[in-house]
């Protein structure tokens, strides 16, 4: 029996704020439609067939599943040599891109194979361009023999234009890098350099086969690998700087690693311009007994005489400060003596990373957002630069880099006589904690530290209230509010899970088939971690929140949640060998994150009033009551929600692809030997998971469409 399963949507309103020059297009005709979505650098389409109504199916009638989209043989395109019409199977879609300034047209489809999934990403635009993208369905048609088969287009395809943002205009400027060091690309275009060295990772050395883009020894070479690795953030941070060009200008900057030859030189460049520069930063250490001939010394009193060991963070920037050479000797002594303020009191890390602009005393616009300004920042993890080109914005900023100038501490210690108001007292002053949904459209500046940890629930609470999805990451794991939060189903129901019957072709659409129970519900979360924890670790923490009295999640409670979708950054291992990846090189210069260290959360990201929470805070409790940090609250703006989504599910994609590539081939078998990861299904059973509604997959078809 078939149960017509038709779902409501109002194509007007969802088009009427929509032309071919914004940023989301969506078009149809009456074989698929498609919703193209821009950031930056990337181009998202989601695809739908038939329209929007589809088939509820009987889970044991696969004809029945495919019933809704199968393809009718009388609309065939009749330049097609079909010998047996009944043998003709829709078997993915086609994607050309044509630059609307060039008039180059490009195919998307890799060996001119069809793209089998419902989205697509077009991770090679170029910010600021509009570009037009023609979408068809493609069909396999074969002999009566099925000797020969062919891949081509059939029925009419669904044309738009779409336009990248610009991101050196308006009031947000959104840079991002490219983070996927670990990818076959980088190894492709650097490989030759390729080598073993001995890196530092978790605070241990171990021999790892990289490609360290400053240790290319050809100049050219090494440029080039690192402005690939960089793609645009390297160049946004120091043309933000190289625009204070003199004396009315000002530079004002709080920063926690600070080792990026490149950037200490444009700062000291801008010394040299007249501009007026000071840089508060992290400056944290302990105090040790000197020894001498292993003997601790001991002053006339007979006091242990203590010399104070800065950190590596400090160590590493006072070494890189202290690098810099000047022409003249008055410059050099404004570097070494009046540009930096040591952040000595802070409660936890000065772990902000901003700078302020101001013009004529003026504010202009912030620089801020999860980068380090450190060579792993740029050419190694994933990472985000954002300016915001908005003077009340900026005010606050100024505000509160004058409060961290003081070195006030960041708490009160109950035990100390100080008449300084501390640093969590006057951001608390200066941005009261957020309660419920805020207005939009807003931004709202989150200082820390603060009082309490209640803006750590404020996001989970975000999370709860989300009505379509969630897509976040969590580069040092996911702090209990939030984890919590999503451990709890929210629409998926408890029916009996489905089977992966008919998925017999191909490990990598089997996978795909894994996933949520039935529900008419529509809400996905998207989690992506900088690596997945370990075992151990997991036993560790859940023991000690055992003894609080605490309930605790992570990964292994979380991915079996219907709604959850989770990924963690992994280079491909061949035949599932983490030791043996010879194809994908990272850069080795992280040393406790290699992936994922941007810090940001989006909600409802395709609705007309999206949230989007970024900055420099790890949604952790320590980033929320201990150090500095800075994150902003931007609430029903478009334009950033979809530049920040565009580049979630770049990261997304490409990581969570690996991952079932690794756990395929760690698990394998003798059966699933003789298959080929990433072959082509020739029949249908690859549109199951798309039409099942059990699946995960169904809900992103959706969401995307």
């Amino acid at each position: 029996m078939m149960i017509m399963y038709v779902e409501t949507f109002d194509e007007k309103q969802h088009n009427d704020h929509l032309s071919p020059d914004k940023m989301r297009v969506r078009k149809e005709n009456d074989d698929l439609s498609v919703h193209a979505i821009a950031g930056t650098h990337c181009v998202l389409l989601g695809f739908d067939v038939k329209g929007y109504g589809t088939t509820k199916p009987d889970s044991t009638d696969l004809s029945a599943m495919l019933a809704g989209v199968a393809l009718d043989s009388e609309r065939l395109n009749h330049n097609i040599d079909v010998i047996n019409p009944s043998s003709v199977v829709f078997v993915g879609f086609s994607i050309d891109r044509q630059d609307q300034v060039t008039k180059q047209i490009v195919s998307l489809n890799a060996g001119g194979k069809p793209i089998q999934k419902f989205h697509f990403g077009d991770y090679t635009a170029l910010p600021g361009r509009r570009y037009a993208y023609t979408v068809g369905r493609m069909i396999r048609s074969s002999s009566s023999d099925d000797s020969t088969s062919q891949f081509v287009v059939d029925g009419s395809k669904v044309a738009l234009t779409v336009s990248t943002e610009d991101p050196t205009e308006g009031s947000h400027g959104i840079f991002f890098n490219r983070g996927a060091a670990g990818s076959k690309a980088y190894s492709e275009k650097f490989g030759e350099f390729c080598k073993y060295h001995i890196v530092r990772h978790l605070g241990r050395p171990e021999w790892r086969k990289i490609i360290n883009p400053r240790s290319i020894p050809d100049p050219e070479k090494s440029k080039e690998a690192r402005a690939w690795l960089s793609r645009g953030l390297e160049e946004a941070l120091l043309q933000f700087i190289d625009q204070a060009s003199g004396t009315e200008y000002r530079l004002l900057a709080a920063v926690y690693e600070f080792s990026h030859e490149e950037t200490i030189q444009a700062f000291a460049s801008a010394i040299e311009r007249g501009v007026d520069v000071k840089i508060i930063r992290h400056c944290k250490g302990t105090f040790r007994a000197r020894v001498k001939r292993n003997d601790i010394v001991k002053d006339d009193s007979g006091k242990i005489v203590k010399d104070w060991i800065p950190d590596s963070t400090t160590d590493e920037a006072t070494k890189a400060i202290d690098a810099v050479g000047f022409n003249n000797m008055k410059i050099a002594h404004i570097w070494h003596n009046e540009t930096f303020i040591e952040r000595r009191h802070s409660a936890g890390l000065m772990h902000n990373k901003f700078i302020i602009l101001l013009k004529n005393e003026k504010p202009v616009s912030v620089w801020t957002g999860s980068i380090n300004f450190t060579d792993s920042g740029f050419y190694g993890q994933s990472n985000v630069g954002h300016i915001l080109r908005d003077d009340g914005v900026t005010s606050q900023y100024l505000e509160y880099w004058q409060h961290l100038s003081q070195d006030l501490p960041g708490r009160k210690h109950p035990s100390h006589e100080d008449n300084h108001e501390p640093m969590d007292d006057m951001n608390e002053c200066q941005q009261p904690d957020l309660e419920g949904q805020v207005k939009s459209p807003s931004i709202h500046v989150i200082f820390s530290p603060r009082k309490t940890t209640d803006m750590l629930q404020w996001y989970a609470d975000r999370l709860r209230d989300a009505s379509t999805s969630v897509h976040y990451t969590a580069a040092f794991g996911i702090a209990q509010p939030i984890a919590q939060m999503l451990n709890r189903g929210h629409f998926f129901s408890e029916s009996k899970p489905k089977t992966d019957e008919g998925l017999r072709r191909s490990p990598r659409i089997a996978r795909r088939s894994k996933g949520t129970n039935a529900s008419d519900g529509l809400q996905l979360r998207y989690v992506l971690l900088d690596s997945k924890p370990s075992k151990h670790s997991r036993e560790k923490n859940e023991q000690n929140a055992q003894k609080k009295g605490e309930d605790y999640a992570d990964y292994y409670d979380l991915v079996k949640i219907r709604e959850n979708r989770l990924a963690y950054g992994a280079v491909l291992h061949p035949n599932g060998k983490p030791d043996a990846s010879d194809d994908e090189c990272l850069t080795g210069l992280t040393t406790f994150v290699d992936y994922i260290h941007t810090k940001y959360l989006i909600v409802d990201a395709l609705t007309d009033n999206p949230l989007v929470v970024t900055g420099s805070a790890n949604f952790s409790v320590a980033s929320t009551d201990k150090n500095d940090e800075n994150s902003l609250v931007i609430q029903g703006d478009t334009r950033v929600a979809d530049i920040y989504l565009t580049e979630f599910m770049r990261l997304f994609d490409h990581f969570h692809s690996r991952d079932e590539y690794n756990d395929f081939w760690g698990q394998k078998s003798s059966e699933d030997r003789g298959r080929a990861w990433g072959e082509v299904v020739v029949d249908e059973t690859w549109l199951r998971p798309y039409f099942d509604p059990s699946n995960q997959l169904y809900h992103e078809r959706l969401l995307l469409r």
